[in-house]
């Protein structure tokens, strides 16, 4: 039975991250499906999903709606030899705690169930331009420093709105950071039988994906794209450490 990816999409997901995974995914003519939090925790999935992949979003509307049941059930996913990717609110919701807009009205505190990486998600990684959930308000390009599989380091410009950063003890393995400012970006983990990664940035974004509604938005598809080959690169070695 040829496994599937699949993405969580259900109340809390941002539609841009959503769409920018399933163009990237069936770009690459791999096998994707989405899943909805009733599925998560009702249905049979598990055998059949090889990556599953909660996109950015909303953390604590993912926490709403799959509850310790779903929740249970991804953490066992993994256990019995699945793989996790999280990115920005996926990422927030994989690690052990939450640290997101402390002392702001969207402050979010908290330990997180799936506890996949030993670490806190503090957030957002840059305070200019201030975060909003709505448009692309808060989002930027940022310069990532990622570290392949075959140990070459690649550094290229990302999307990035309101993701974390990652602190943690030395054991922490961090394969990506925002170069700027010297912080982990993107970590992973061995958990029993799988594995996770989580990502502050959104790796899966491509410039293709980015309308340029005013000069700002331009400006920042512009420095994505020049880097484009390269973000492919890394994503493409994200999804080899996982099926690895």
């Amino acid at each position: 039975m040829k496994k599937k990816i699949r993405i969580y999409s259900d109340r809390g997901v941002s539609l841009f991250s959503l769409n920018c995974l399933m163009n990237e995914l069936t770009s690459l003519d791999l096998g994707v499906d989405t899943i909805s939090s009733k599925q998560v925790i009702e249905e049979n999935w598990q055998d059949s999903t090889s990556i599953f992949i909660m996109p950015g979003g909303s953390d604590l509307l993912y926490l709403r709606k799959l509850k310790n049941e779903g929740c249970e059930r991804i953490k066992k996913f993994v256990e019995d030899g699945g793989s996790y990717l999280g990115i920005c609110a996926g990422a927030y919701f994989g690690s052990e705690y939450v640290e997101f807009e402390k002392g702001n009205d969207l402050e979010v505190l908290g330990k997180r169930e799936l506890n996949f990486v030993k670490a806190k998600a503090i957030g957002p990684a840059y305070k200019k331009p201030k975060f909003s959930y709505e448009n692309h308000k808060g989002s930027k390009a940022v310069p990532l420093e990622y570290e392949s599989e075959d140990s070459f380091q690649y550094l290229s410009s990302v999307y990035f709105k309101g993701g974390c950063y990652f602190e943690g003890d030395n054991q922490l393995d961090i394969i990506g950071r925002y170069s700027d400012l010297n912080l982990a970006a993107i970590v992973r983990a061995k958990i029993k039988k799988g594995r996770a990664i989580l990502s502050g940035v959104h790796i899966e974004c491509s410039s293709n994906d980015i309308f340029d509604m005013d000069e700002k938005l331009s400006l920042m598809k512009k420095e994505i794209k020049k880097t484009e080959n390269i973000r492919k690169k890394i994503f493409l070695d994200i999804l080899d450490k996982l099926h690895n």
